[in-house]
């Protein structure tokens, strides 16, 4: 087995549990992983641990689930820290708030629940800078937000068992807006 090779990641997210689980699965690929409820502790961690790589949940407070907290987070980590790569982490797979935080320079994002092989290999691309493999034939290239949207919108019909209305309502869209979409897709 390899050993760490990542460098730090730290891991701020609201529920102990997931910051438990995040750090027991990235410990594979990371030398430490640094983990926090308290996002106000962002500057101060920033400074000490130099992390590799940021992987910010989207939601802190339980009563509101709009992501601005993780958007505006994401953009002091990109002030304070410009080239350390944001990996936005949400419950909510709203493809509108994944394509805003793109736009505010995430790296990424991954949907909870998770799966663990996608996670690390988001992490690593994150860090190493290495490029998503497009489904497209002619070699690796960056993920459109077109393969992004499509991606969230598998992933929410998997997660409901194909149910419509189900990833419709994951997803933060209308079910017909989802039927158009996957038309689109072919999916």
């Amino acid at each position: 087995m390899d050993s760490p090779s990542l460098g730090t990641l730290l891991v701020i997210d609201d529920n102990r549990s997931v910051l438990a689980a995040v750090k027991l699965l990235a410990e594979i690929k990371f030398q430490e992983v640094v983990t926090t409820t308290s996002p106000s502790r962002i500057p101060g961690l920033l400074r000490e641990v130099a992390p590799a790589c940021v992987l910010l949940d989207m939601n802190f407070d339980s009563t509101v689930n709009n992501g601005n907290e993780g958007l505006y987070w994401l953009s002091e980590i990109k002030r304070l820290a410009p080239e350390v790569p944001v990996v936005l982490f949400t419950a909510y797979a709203d493809v509108e708030l994944a394509v805003e935080g793109l736009k505010a320079g995430a790296s990424d994002f991954v949907t909870k629940p998770w799966d663990n092989s996608r996670l690390l290999l988001t992490l690593s691309r994150a860090v190493t800078g290495a490029p998503v493999q497009s489904r497209q034939a002619n070699g690796p290239e960056r993920v459109t937000l077109d393969e992004m949207e499509r991606r969230m919108i598998e992933e929410a019909l998997a997660d409901n068992g194909g149910i419509q209305s189900a990833a419709a309502s994951q997803l933060g869209i209308s079910r017909q807006t989802l039927y158009n979409k996957m038309k689109k897709y072919g999916l």
